[in-house]
């Protein structure tokens, strides 16, 4: 009813009293009751490299498969994405068909490539960005036609797997 009022993100190692002081700074805060305070967190991942191939199933055991943050993956949308993957993945196992590994021409197959093939000593989670796909043939500076190149190659990519759905339905 807007009497309570969220900063999301708020992510800090100051301690309570600080933050209470800093956010005091701000005009129209002065006065302000502080329901909770920022704190850090840290999400758990696996060791993807060593652990998972880009089919989200695990290498020791591939009838095991991993999904979303805890795969090395950040966001919203790749949480989804590799969900829908080892969802997939999980029911075609089950069927007897083989899992599919998505085209690193395409954003969640150039996602779920580099967290299985990244170099482990390092690892560190990744968001989707278009620096995780291959170079196109050709540089593109227009950010707009490149972005539309990126696509449809994707989209060119994918259409084998689109016809194998079809066929298999």
């Amino acid at each position: 009813d807007g009497r309570l009022w969220n900063l999301v993100g708020f992510q800090t190692n100051l301690k309570w009293g600080e933050q209470k002081r800093v956010l005091r700074m701000i005009p129209g805060l002065e006065n302000a009751e502080f329901v909770r305070f920022g704190v850090m967190h840290r999400n758990t991942f696996l060791e993807a490299p060593q652990l998972l191939d880009p089919t989200l199933q695990f290498r020791s055991r591939p009838t095991l498969l991993a999904a979303g943050q805890i795969t090395g993956t950040e966001g919203y949308a790749a949480a989804v994405a590799g969900g829908w993957l080892a969802g997939t993945n999980a029911a075609r196992l089950a069927q007897g068909l083989e899992p599919i590994n998505l085209p690193a021409t395409t954003m969640s197959g150039a996602l779920t490539h580099f967290i299985a093939e990244a170099p482990s000593e390092k690892f560190q989670p990744m968001p989707p960005n278009f620096g995780l796909l291959p170079e196109l043939p050709e540089r593109i500076r227009d950010k707009r036609r490149r972005y539309g190149a990126y696509r449809d190659r994707a989209l060119e990519d994918l259409a084998p797997f689109c016809e194998k759905a079809l066929v298999a339905a």
